[in-house]
């Protein structure tokens, strides 16, 4: 009998210095763990919208604007998109753009009745690109502080033009001429950048997008802007 109860003593002996041994190693509560995972400027969850807006240079060819003479113009343009992400890379997205206005000007001669000799008649125009360009956009790595991007789509411009004669002096005033009109201009168009992330949800973009026709490019722009993921 007596070696039963010292068996189940030392049982309990045993049981109690398991349970201290063990609150020991726990140590008094903290809470939950800390995370120690690498931290990053992304969410883990990927965002849902895009919204920004910025400035480019954009050099436009002659050919898309009716001018007579074939080169190259630059022009400001100002920017505004908003973009919805279905998956972490693949998003798609639309801008709204404008250029500052920009003045061109044409010469014709025109007969004068009376005399031999045609005159000069210089005709003012003035002219303002605005745009919008639906896209698809693939975007590169996951939770990282800059992600490259590449994008494809059409930018279809609607170019503004107002054509006016100068007073042209003289014995023979010509006829006077004061004419709007709108031109539609598509154009597919390819692109790629940078976004590079100052929180979690703001970054700048950089971009360069070039636009092209059956004969070759006809537009291409830099750009830099700021957006925001929500």
């Amino acid at each position: 009998m007596n070696t039963r109860r010292r068996i189940s003593l030392n049982l309990m002996v045993a049981a109690v210095v398991l349970a201290a041994t063990q609150a020991a190693a726990q140590g008094p509560a903290q809470g939950p763990v800390p995370n120690t995972l690498p931290r990053s400027l992304v969410p883990a969850s990927y965002p849902r919208w895009e919204a920004g807006g910025g400035l480019a240079l954009l050099a436009i060819s002659t050919a898309d604007t009716t001018a007579p003479w074939d080169t190259w113009q630059q022009k400001g343009e100002f920017r505004a998109d908003l973009g919805r992400y279905w998956t972490t890379h693949l998003k798609t997205e639309a801008a709204v753009s404008v250029t500052n206005r920009w003045h061109d000007y044409e010469s014709t001669f025109i007969p004068i009745p009376g005399q031999s000799v045609p005159r000069y008649v210089f005709t003012n125009i003035e002219r303002r690109l605005f745009a919008v360009a639906p896209a698809v956009t693939w975007q590169f790595r996951e939770n990282a502080f800059m992600h490259p991007y590449v994008s494809a789509g059409a930018k279809v411009g609607f170019l503004r033009e107002e054509a006016f004669d100068r007073p042209s002096g003289g014995p023979y005033e010509a006829p006077r001429l004061d004419e709007r009109r709108t031109t539609v201009i598509a154009r597919p168009f390819v692109a790629g950048g940078f976004k590079s992330y100052l929180s979690r949800a703001t970054f700048v973009r950089s971009e360069l997008r070039v636009a092209f026709a059956e004969d070759g490019v006809r537009q291409f722009s830099v750009g830099i802007g700021l957006g925001v993921d929500f």
